[in-house]
């Protein structure tokens, strides 16, 4: 079972800066810790009183360090939700604050730093320092280029982590020595547990926030490992009936999302190719343009092992993909993969 007391202390902290800084009472009305597989049910439902009345906010507690997990709450969120979502974090940067109220979304620190919009209620508070229980944990193993790598073989393949260590070893491309330090990591972070009845294998305590771990992760340590080029295509909806496994090559971001859903119109395209394929560029005429509409970059995983759809990336590299673009139409495609394919694969750890 996953511990929730640190959530419930983040929170208990947050509320009490929170009144210090702005003069608002809260109270916590309920709390409701997430055990399964569900995304849209709160941490705890508060009550803020202060100003014109009283306001009802739905909170999730999160550790918040990076752009892409507001984006990944903000599209999880109900629309017609009854109450405000509220973000609970140890800490909240200026940077993050600002982005913060660029998207509506509240939140609540436990150094004071508050932001708080509902009717007869406005409140932007910043700039307060972080609360040296609020320093950064040192990351582990499994937030490294290589952990990553085996994380997101386990994220499309639970089932993984029920074989020996050189079949995640080979998925994911690592060294065997890899995989135990970041299962362990896992584990200590209660991530994974030890599966009854074996002697090694594990299962997923909670998918979801591993998910968004690697999701939130990917984009600023694995990503930038992959080698990067640019690429202008000639002309636009080039991508229409071409076949990437000729090249050895998969189709990632946008163009997956047309593959996997069938109604997003691409207007860029993400390639992970097994070595950079010459021809596949000479045959489609793309120029080199570091400004270009088209990137290619290394294949890290085994797609004998860890195969895709067609030609077409594993779903969760699809999704990672296009919440790097924070567009409201690829979020909106991220989400609708996320409830197609990722949420039953997560979920399956038979």
């Amino acid at each position: 079972m996953r511990n929730f007391e640190p959530e419930r202390l983040t929170l208990e902290r947050a509320l009490e800066a929170m009144t210090r800084e702005t003069g608002l009472t809260a109270k916590v009305l309920r709390w409701e810790p997430k055990g399964g597989p569900d995304q849209v049910r709160p941490d705890a439902l508060i009550e803020v009183a202060g100003g014109q009345g009283k306001q009802r906010f739905a909170v999730e507690v999160k550790n918040v360090d990076r752009f892409e997990i507001l984006h990944h709450l903000r599209t999880f969120w109900p629309r017609d939700a009854r109450e405000p979502l509220l973000v609970a974090a140890p800490y909240i940067t200026m940077q993050l604050a600002e982005r913060c109220r660029e998207m509506g979304m509240c939140f609540a620190d436990t150094a004071g730093n508050a932001y708080l919009r509902a009717p007869g209620l406005h409140i932007y508070v910043v700039g307060k320092r972080r609360p040296a229980h609020a320093t950064p944990a040192e990351e582990g193993r499994a937030v490294t280029p290589a952990g990553l790598r085996i994380v997101f073989a386990l994220l499309c393949q639970p089932h993984l982590l029920k074989t020996p260590y050189r079949n995640i070893a080979a998925t994911a491309r690592v060294a065997l020595g890899t995989v135990g330090p970041v299962i362990k990591d896992l584990e200590t972070r209660r991530h994974v547990t030890p599966e009854a009845g074996t002697t090694t294998g594990h299962r997923i305590l909670d998918p979801d926030r591993l998910f968004a771990e690697w999701t939130a992760a990917f984009p600023t340590i694995l990503k930038p490992k992959l080698n990067a080029r640019k690429f202008r295509a000639p002309r636009p909806n080039w991508t229409e009936g071409v076949d990437l496994k000729l090249y050895g090559a998969y189709w990632g971001g946008e163009v997956a999302a047309n593959r996997l859903l069938g109604h997003l119109q691409p207007a860029t395209a993400t390639i992970y190719a097994e070595n950079m394929p010459t021809q596949f560029i000479v045959d489609h005429r793309l120029k080199a343009d570091v400004n270009g509409d088209v990137e290619i970059l290394d294949l890290f995983w085994d797609p004998q092992r860890l195969p895709g759809i067609r030609d077409v990336v594993p779903p969760a590299l699809a999704y990672a993909d296009l919440f790097t673009r924070t567009e409201g139409r690829d979020l909106e495609a991220a989400k609708m993969i996320y409830e197609q394919y990722i949420h039953p694969t997560l979920n399956d750890q038979a």
